[in-house]
């Protein structure tokens, strides 16, 4: 949640200059509440949402963050219902910091569009602060009973969304990069129980989606901890204005053009485990699906990729007819990238808009934005499916203009295993099922454009120019 990552910022952010107050006393702590809160504007420091005091060889810090809110919030969204959290500083070893802490969330959001709830049985905290990076070097947190709802209001009235989680542990370890000044973050989190019930529309029926665990791990590299931490002090001190001044702005761009390019690499994996979807139609399983995001930093030439894998799917019986159900994939792997995508481009882009506090760019010219040479690409390195009956592997790219109404052209290869097999199967379907006596017919015809790959199986390197001309293994077919 946007609260939830506010008052993590609040929390640390003052740290950095507290490692000299290695003395408890009541001294000490009257100047790790000043540390606190010299980051902030005038009125969040003087709310005394924060308060400090010694407890034995440690200070406890108090944030009642109730009072945070009360002067950030805005028409634009309120929070509530925050009681004070405690946290506990000691010093230790090379000026850093041990925090920890013990407490529970029950809270709410009201905003235009929706009303949330968000609240955490018990939630542990752990972890070493280190000030010369203005970073947790460590941190290891655990939740239980975990609840999130969410009502849809104005346009997105009839919305519902129910979810819990039994549990939830996260731990993070942040290192030194080999560029001076920044530091590689890795970040592994796990779920227990997930259950979500989804209404979209009034009266609507909902989607129920269960899962028994869920596996995440996070790196990011060459993260600029100094840039980043002045880009969340500014966004803290200014979270309430509707519009920056022209000064403010100028120091907004300056700030995020110093972060740039964010991160060297950034890689996310998640897993998800027993995953079970019910609607009033029927239900349908899968066993395990893998997710995997990959990009490089902001720069002017990023990649992104992504790849998904889903294994076993069970559905209902009566989803699928008797004769479709061969056909279920076993296995699903799906491969994309784009390459060459220009987003210090967009970033320059929104940066002017911002400045000048001009009207939104047009899709048109962010599309040319994105890939200055005139083209974007899409890569499919993979995209593959196997069952009892087929085993198939589709692989290559699609390259289309960025003008309106632009032609496109493709190349692929095709690789089809076990191919005799799978055609005998649509066959013996279509003695139920006669529409499929076309797909057979068309699988025939197109084993005769065919090559055989040295392992057995059937290739098909098929290319189709921009306008429209197809060729399959070097033979020119009619245009569609």
């Amino acid at each position: 949640m946007r609260s939830r990552a506010i008052a993590a910022a609040v929390i640390s952010m003052g740290l950095a200059g507290a490692s000299q107050a290695a003395d408890i006393n009541e001294q000490g702590a009257k100047d790790l509440r000043n540390i606190l809160t010299h980051s902030l504007s005038n009125d969040l420091a003087r709310s005394d949402f924060v308060s400090v005091k010694p407890a034995g060889d440690q200070y406890e810090i108090t944030y009642d963050l109730a009072k945070f809110f009360d002067k950030i919030n805005s028409s634009a969204f309120s929070v509530t219902g925050f009681k004070p959290l405690s946290l506990f500083a000691q010093p230790v070893d090379q000026g850093k910091w041990h925090l920890k802490g013990d407490n529970s969330l029950d809270i709410s959001l009201h905003s235009p569009v929706s009303d949330i709830a968000y609240s955490v049985a018990s939630t542990s905290f752990d972890g070493i602060f280190d000030p010369t990076i203005e970073m947790m070097r460590s941190m290891g947190i655990k939740s239980s009973g975990v609840k999130f709802s969410s009502v849809g209001s104005g346009p997105r009235s009839g919305r519902k969304i129910d979810a819990t989680i039994d549990s939830a542990s996260f731990a993070h370890t942040v290192t030194d990069s080999t560029e001076a000044g920044k530091v590689d973050l890795q970040l592994q989190g796990t779920l227990q129980r997930f259950s979500e019930q989804f209404t979209g529309r009034p009266h609507g029926s909902p989607v129920n989606i269960s899962v028994e665990s869920v596996n995440t791990n996070v790196t990011a590299t060459s993260l600029p901890v100094k840039e980043l931490r002045a880009l969340i002090r500014f966004f803290v001190q200014h979270v309430k204005a509707k519009q920056l001044s022209e000064s403010g702005s100028e120091k907004f761009e300056q700030l995020v053009r110093r972060a740039l390019p964010v991160f060297g690499s950034f890689n996310k994996t998640v897993t998800l485990n027993n995953v079970l979807v019910a609607t009033d139609k029927g239900k349908v399983g899968v066993k395990r699906v893998d997710y995997n995001f990959k990009m490089d930093g902001l720069t002017k030439a990023s990649n992104v990729n992504f790849e998904l894998r889903a294994e076993h799917f069970t559905p209902d019986a009566d989803l699928i007819p008797a004769a479709y159900s061969p056909f279920l994939p076993e296995t699903l792997d799906v491969q994309l990238g784009v390459p060459n995508i220009n987003f210090a481009g967009l970033i320059d882009t929104a940066l002017g808009a911002v400045a000048t506090r001009a009207t939104p760019v047009s899709g048109e010219a962010l599309k040319r934005t994105m890939f200055p040479s005139g083209y974007g690409t899409l890569e499919f390195p993979k995209i593959s499916a196997t069952s009892s009956v087929y085993d198939v592997e589709v692989s290559g790219a699609v390259k289309a203009s960025t003008k309106a109404h632009s032609d496109y052209s493709l190349q692929a290869t095709i690789l089809a295993r076990d191919f005799d097999k799978t055609v005998t199967a649509i066959q013996e379907a279509a003695k139920t099922e006669p529409r499929l006596n076309n797909v057979s017919f068309s699988l025939l015809a197109a084993k005769g454009f065919a090559k055989t790959d040295p392992d057995g199986r059937l290739r098909w390197d098929v290319t189709m120019d921009e306008d429209r001309t197809v060729t399959v293994n070097g033979q020119v077919m009619k245009k569609p």
